[in-house]
C-alpha cells in the first residue's frame, strides 16, 4: 500500500484492550479519540494501583491477569504497552488467542523473538503493528513525502539519534531496579533503537526498494550512572562498583543498505546532557535535512536549485523545512492534522492507533507491519553479537525470506 493512501471509513470500531497502565497511558487517551477507530473496552496491568485512575469508567473492564484478559471475547485486539522485554511472548499470546496486537516499541530482544513473532503473524493470519510514533510526526511524514518524491535524489546517507537521560527511570522509590535498570545492569548493546532507525528506515524504503545488509556497534564506557548513583544512592553500595553498570553510556551503530545508504544511530539514555530524542538527517544528491540540536529546534533543509545556492550549484544556506509545508506536507497529516495535534508524541499516538484500525478495516498490511518491526528491533541482539565480536559487522536478516532450517 502506497503511504499517500488515505484512510478508509468504516461502520465499526475496533474493541481495544491497553495491557500496561502506566506506559500506556498515551494508548488510553488517544482512544477515547473516536476518530481513531479504536473502542477501548479493558485495561490490562498485574497492578491494582496502576489501574485505580480508571475504576469507574464506562465500558471499560479491568484485569489483573493477562491470560483472563486474552479469553475475553469481546476484545478485538491488543495494545502491549508493558516493559519492553515482555513485549514479544506477550504478542505472540495474544496473536494465538486470536487478538490482532499493536506492541510498544521495541517488539523483540532477541533473534530468535523476531523470528517468533513473524511465525505467529504469518501463521494466524492477524494484523500485528508496531507503534513507533516517532514516524508520524509531521517532520517525519513530509521528509519522507519528500523523499518518495524523488526531492532528495539518490540518498546516501541518513543518521538518527535518541539522546535522553533516563537514569532516574532506572529505580524504584526505595533504590530497587526497575526493568530499566536491569537492562542497564546487564545489557551491552543498542537496547533502544527504533526511535532512531524508525523514520529514517521508512524515508529509504527499507523492506520495500531496499534492506538492510550489515551493521557494527561500537560502545563507549559507562560512567554516567556510577556518577548518578553516588548522588542518589549512596546507600546502596552495590551501584558504586566500577563493573555493576555494564551498559555503555553512548552507543553508536552503523548500518549499510543493499543499495549502499550508509545510517549512523546513536542511543544514548544515561548521559547528563538535556535531552533531544529527534535529531536526524538525510543526505541525497540534491537535498539535505538536519534537525539540529537546541531547544526547540527547527528542522532545516536545503533543496538544490531552490534553497540558497553559489553559482556552482552548491549549497550556502539552510532553510526552515516548513516553508515547504504547503507543497510537501504529508496527506496523512494534511487530512488529519488537527485531530491528531490532540494526541501525545507530536500527534503520532493518533497516527498509530488510527492506522491500526485502518489496517484492520481494510484487510491490508499495517504501514509499520511485522517485518518492519523485526527488522528494526533486530539491531538490540545484532548489536549484541558485534560489540561481543570485537565491533564486527553482522549479517542483518532478511525476515521476509523463509528462515533455513
Amino acid at each position: 500500500m502506497s503511504t499517500q493512501s488515505k484512510f478508509q471509513t468504516y461502520p465499526q470500531t475496533l474493541r481495544c484492550a491497553v495491557v500496561g497502565a502506566r506506559r500506556g497511558k498515551t494508548f488510553i487517551e488517544a482512544a477515547q479519540n473516536s476518530e481513531t477507530g479504536i473502542e477501548l473496552v479493558a485495561i490490562c496491568d498485574q497492578s491494582e494501583a496502576a489501574l485505580a485512575e480508571w475504576k469507574g469508567q464506562v465500558g471499560v473492564r479491568l484485569y489483573t491477569d493477562f491470560a483472563q484478559l486474552l479469553n475475553d471475547s469481546d476484545v478485538d485486539a491488543v495494545c502491549i504497552a508493558t516493559p519492553v522485554p515482555s513485549h514479544a511472548r506477550q504478542a505472540i499470546a495474544a496473536l494465538e488467542a486470536g487478538k490482532h496486537v499493536l506492541s510498544e516499541v521495541t517488539a523483540a530482544y532477541t533473534l530468535q523473538e523476531c523470528h517468533d513473532l513473524v511465525a505467529a503473524v504469518e501463521k494466524t493470519g492477524l494484523t500485528y503493528m508496531m507503534a513507533e510514533n516517532y514516524c508520524y510526526t509531521e517532520t517525519a511524514l513530509q521528509v519522507q513525502n519528500m523523499a518518495e518524491q524523488g526531492v532528495f535524489g539518490e540518498i546516501t546517507y541518513a543518521s538518527g539519534s535518541y539522546i535522553h537521560d533516563c537514569r532516574a527511570l532506572d529505580f524504584t522509590a526505595p533504590g530497587d531496579l526497575t526493568w530499566r535498570g536491569e537492562i542497564h545492569h546487564s545489557r551491552i548493546a543498542n537496547t533502544y533503537p527504533t526511535h532512531s532507525v524508525g523514520p529514517v528506515a521508512r524515508w529509504l524504503g527499507i523492506n520495500r526498494t531496499d534492506f538492510f545488509h550489515s551493521t557494527a556497534t561500537w560502545q563507549s564506557r559507562s560512567r554516567a550512572l556510577l556518577h548518578y548513583c553516588k548522588r542518589n544512592h549512596p546507600e546502596r553500595s552495590e551501584y558504586a562498583a566500577p563493573d555493576f553498570w555494564r551498559h555503555p553510556d553512548t552507543v553508536s551503530t552503523s548500518i549499510r543498505t543493499e543499495n549502499g545508504v550508509l545510517i549512523d544511530l546513536r542511543v544514548d539514555w544515561s548521559s547528563s546532557r538535556p535531552h533531544h530524542m529527534t535529531r536526524y538527517e538525510l543526505q541525497g544528491t540534491r537535498a539535505s535535512f538536519i534537525v539540529p540540536e537546541g531547544p526547540d529546534p527547527e528542522p532545516l533543509i536545503w533543496i538544490e536549485d531552490r534553497s540558497p545556492t553559489n553559482d556552482k550549484g552548491q549549497a550556502k544556506e539552510w532553510e526552515p523545512l516548513f516553508k515547504y509545508r504547503e507543497e510537501y506536507q504529508h496527506p496523512l497529516w494534511r487530512e488529519n492534522g488537527a485531530a491528531a495535534e490532540q494526541a501525545g508524541h507530536g500527534g503520532g499516538d493518533f497516527f498509530v492507533l488510527r492506522e491500526f484500525a485502518s489496517a484492520i478495516a481494510e484487510n491490508r498490511l499495517p504501514l509499520i507491519d511485522v517485518y518492519d518491526a523485526v527488522t528494526w528491533s533486530s539491531i538490540t541482539p545484532l548489536s549484541m553479537e558485534s560489540i561481543a565480536k570485537g565491533n564486527l559487522p553482522i549479517t542483518v536478516p532478511n525476515f521476509k525470506e523463509p528462515r533455513k532450517k
